[in-house]
């Protein structure tokens, strides 16, 4: 599959849907109810525009349908239920999440919230808290989530928590590495990724030698290689592989490690540049878990486009968020819900899963999950080098931030 034909098309299908929006069409079509059972309305904010819309919001919205999809009826207390989804473009930005959360509220009246992005969720909780609902969101760092934002949780993976794991993996595996330099995008999302992965470097003895911020509008990256070439890293930690495409070709051989990886990448810059890369956060890829194999299956041949992170992830939302009110045995008690959520793992595509670090923010709500350290050996091809389970996770990202 040509991975950016599939973001092409995505965005003309963009376009559709803004279209569709204008005219009155935000409703997913999840069909009407049925007798017997209740509609419960997720409101769910994503980019839908734009290049962020084209690489994150658009395959997500297609997890979240199909997710929801495959959960189906489902029962709580008793009663029968389904989700109707409802979606909303957020922009990525504070202005859109600000938009979108009042729309979902006072147009849609939605009984649950998903933000997409930091500068989102974070507008949007003073009002979720208000109204005393469940608000989930992805792109939040774990500092976020604080004792008086009791309704507000992470079941996205959260790329903080598996830095640590990875310097632990490195520094076991590979002794030599000593420096290392960074690079990841210039907004509220990449400086929280820097952050983490700096902390947990140093906290293992590691050297920082760059740390390269750039816009995510920016597209002629040969200067910032230059940069970083100039440091001499034994390891290069990037989010932009036409960096890395630069640095090789200025003639760097080190290692290098990703901690979001979207097969159109490889495919822009060649595969064979990229056989070698270390992937250290949960990615859909390889023969990791059946589960996510047959999702991701399913998925790609009904949409034509790659099943990302964010899709994956957004995906586990709804199995998450559905476990939890089975498990609450409630829709609309959401103090019982959230303390279900702090207390009990649910099912998703990648085992049993719960949320975490209290220790660290004084109330948890991050979604633990395992982290899987991957390397690229060919053309759509990983290995999988060592699995740390969730709880593995959990105690070292604990051990470094505290």
């Amino acid at each position: 599959m040509n991975k950016w034909l599939s973001l092409i098309a995505i965005v003309v299908l963009g376009l559709a849907l803004v279209i569709g929006a204008a005219c009155g069409g935000g409703d997913d079509e999840n069909g009407g109810e049925t007798e017997g059972v209740t509609e419960l309305k997720f409101g769910i904010g994503v980019p839908l525009t734009g290049g962020y819309g084209a690489a994150i919001g658009l395959p997500a919205k297609y997890a979240f349908s199909l997710a929801a999809e495959k959960v189906g009826e489902f029962t709580v207390g008793g009663e029968q239920y389904r989700w109707k989804l409802i979606f909303e473009d957020n922009l990525m930005s504070t202005a859109g999440g600000t938009a979108a959360t009042s729309k979902l509220i006072y147009e849609h009246n939605v009984d649950f919230m998903h933000q997409a992005g930091s500068g989102p969720a974070l507008v949007a909780v003073p009002v979720t808290e208000d109204r005393g609902m469940v608000l989930d969101v992805a792109g939040c760092d774990f500092v976020d989530f604080t004792p008086d934002r009791p309704h507000f949780f992470q079941a996205s993976a959260t790329w903080s928590l598996h830095a640590p794991a990875f310097f632990d993996w490195l520094t076991k595996e590979h002794p030599e590495v000593k420096t290392i330099a960074l690079q990841a995008p210039e907004d509220r999302t990449g400086y929280a990724v820097g952050e983490a992965v700096v902390a947990a470097a140093r906290y293992f003895g590691i050297e920082i030698v760059a740390e390269e911020y750039t816009p995510v509008t920016m597209v002629e990256f040969l200067p910032v290689a230059t940069k970083i070439m100039a440091k001499d890293p034994d390891l290069f930690v990037v989010s932009e592989l036409s960096v890395y495409e630069s640095m090789v070709a200025m003639g760097y051989e080190g290692p290098a490690a990703s901690y979001y990886w979207h097969e159109g990448g490889p495919e822009k810059v060649g595969w064979d540049i990229c056989e070698g890369f270390i992937l250290f956060l949960p990615n859909p890829v390889g023969d990791v878990w059946p589960e996510v194999i047959a999702f991701r299956a399913e998925y790609e041949d009904r949409y034509g486009v790659e099943l990302t992170p964010a899709a994956f992830w957004a995906a586990n939302v709804i199995f998450m968020t559905t476990g939890a009110l089975e498990a609450a045995g409630t829709v609309d008690d959401m103090d019982k819900i959230a303390h279900t959520m702090e207390t009990e793992k649910f099912d998703t595509m990648v085992g049993p899963l719960g949320y975490g670090l209290v220790e660290l923010n004084g109330i948890g709500h991050v979604a633990i999950y395992p982290t899987p350290i991957m390397q690229v050996v060919g053309e759509n091809e990983y290995e999988l080098l060592k699995m740390y389970t969730p709880e593995e996770t959990e105690a070292i990202a604990v051990e470094v931030f505290k």
